[in-house]
């Protein structure tokens, strides 16, 4: 799920946190200082911010030299520098032997825990972890990143050959790379979707459309606080786990313990899907052709209908169209359009969409700054 962070308010604070300066933009810099490279060697490449994801309150961040930064609050390690401390400016995330983690690929923030793809493939988490969300089969929180494991240790083995991971509120869900799904932590409304709602699972579990037929061909996943949302190779959408507001989009309220599809009617499944975003209780899909189609919980006005009575959709409805990307929050969504133009529907109760009051909204209202691309967070 991603998100408390809104766009304009993530960008504002990468820009004056400190993160560190390219080389040769800080005066104390050798090239910046008159010693410039000899004719014919190559200008050093700026190290600058590649990926963001936003937790509930901590903000994760990849450098373009692989190393992990991140900021924010950090009462159960999440930032995962070895400390439990809250920092104001970003500090690196350390392994468990204080030294930089490196060669990070893909981060994911989920309420109080952060997860870390390597460029070996390998999977990694950090913070909270009573519900088994890291996925190291101990469920005891860390301030350093700690392996997810095929198993606990010492006969389970690290997790290898991950493609993608989603961190939501007290689950985490892994895409690898032959298309299977596994998932790990608080499964309360079934949202692992290994057929079962035990409290939680310590190790990650494969995710089952059936007792006898596994989830295969996914291409990406997004994690809501209690449902999960699946994105499979040949663009149908499927869902798992809580539905009380309908964000599974299966036209009922009824929790599921395995994936469904998710279907615009009856007789119509939702296909073509490009992009999809889970937030608390509602799911932003994004079509191939640049469509936007909402479902869920509608109480602020987060799917963008325009419906002043917060009913909820059962199944996606249409909302917009030449849209390029979409990222939600709990209770709002951000909409990023193919002309560079941001638009936000929803809660804005803190600001959190950008728009000059705090004042909810029904339908997408425009920001007026020029955007190119934005990430998801918690």
């Amino acid at each position: 799920m991603q998100k408390l962070a809104t766009v304009f308010t993530l960008v504002m604070a990468l820009l004056f946190m400190g993160c560190p300066p390219p080389v040769g933009q800080n005066p104390d810099d050798s090239a910046s200082a008159g010693n410039a490279p000899p004719p014919g060697d190559p200008e050093p490449k700026a190290i600058v911010v590649d990926q963001v994801s936003a937790g509930e309150l901590h903000t994760m961040i990849i450098m373009t030299d692989g190393t992990l930064w991140a900021v924010g609050d950090n009462p159960v390690g999440q930032l995962g520098d070895g400390s439990m401390a809250t920092r104001k400016t970003p500090v690196q995330v350390k392994t468990a032997g204080g030294a930089a983690m490196t060669e990070v690929r893909q981060v994911s923030a989920g309420s109080l825990h952060s997860m870390i793809l390597k460029s070996d493939d390998t999977l990694w988490g950090t913070g909270y972890n009573s519900n088994g969300q890291l996925g190291d089969g101990t469920g005891a929180n860390t301030s350093t990143p700690v392996a997810v494991r095929t198993a606990p240790a010492p006969g389970g083995q690290p997790l290898t050959n991950v493609k993608q991971v989603s961190a939501g509120a007290g689950h985490t869900v892994i895409v690898m790379k032959n298309g299977d799904l596994w998932a790990v932590g608080k499964n309360d409304k079934g949202q692992l979707g290994d057929g079962t709602d035990d409290p939680g699972k310590l190790n990650p579990v494969q995710v089952m459309i059936a007792a006898d037929r596994p989830m295969t061909q996914v291409d990406l996943v997004s994690t809501g606080s209690k449902h999960t949302v699946i994105l499979k190779t040949n663009g149908e959408l499927w869902a798992v786990g809580h539905n009380a507001a309908g964000q599974l989009g299966d036209g009922t309220t009824n929790r599921k313990l395995n994936p469904v599809q998710v279907m615009i009617a009856a007789d119509r499944p939702m296909t073509e899907v490009k992009q999809v975003s889970a937030g608390a209780g509602h799911t932003m899909i994004l079509k191939t052709n640049g469509d936007l189609w909402a479902v869920g919980g509608n109480g602020a006005g987060q799917l963008g209908n325009d419906d002043d009575t917060g009913a909820n959709e059962l199944n996606p409805v249409e909302i917009k169209a030449g849209v390029a990307q979409v990222s939600v929050g709990r209770y709002h969504t951000m909409i990023l359009k193919k002309d560079g133009s941001l638009w936000a529907v929803g809660r804005n109760n803190e600001g959190q969409l950008g728009d000059p009051t705090i004042v909810n909204t029904l339908i997408p209202v425009e920001i007026t700054v020029r955007w190119k691309n934005f990430l998801p967070g918690y």
